[in-house]
């Protein structure tokens, strides 16, 4: 996470529409060309969430690695997490 801060990185949610569930993923390119994927739960309650990485425009296989938990996660091309009552999961993704 301290990477994220020293590479000035901003991330971008899916919609700006606060109402739309979309607004609670977010994600956006490091300058080492490395991708960051946020899902966020604002809810109660939790949930599941899967974002295909096509859908950010991010095509092919990566590396997953979660950022909280410090694991590696294999590789993928879509991302399915349970989301805790608001909790959130932050993974970059690598070649």
């Amino acid at each position: 996470m301290l990477a994220l801060n020293a590479d000035r990185f901003v991330g971008k949610p899916l919609s700006d529409n606060l109402n739309d569930a979309n607004n609670q993923i977010w994600y956006g390119q490091m300058s080492n060309g490395d991708y960051i994927i946020g899902i966020f739960n604002r809810d109660d309650n939790s949930k599941s969430v899967e974002v295909k990485f096509a859908d950010l425009g991010i095509n092919g296989t990566y590396n997953v690695r979660d950022l909280w938990k410090h694991t590696d996660e294999g590789a993928a091309t879509s991302l399915t997490a349970k989301i805790s009552a608001r909790g959130c999961k932050i993974v970059k993704l690598t070649k």
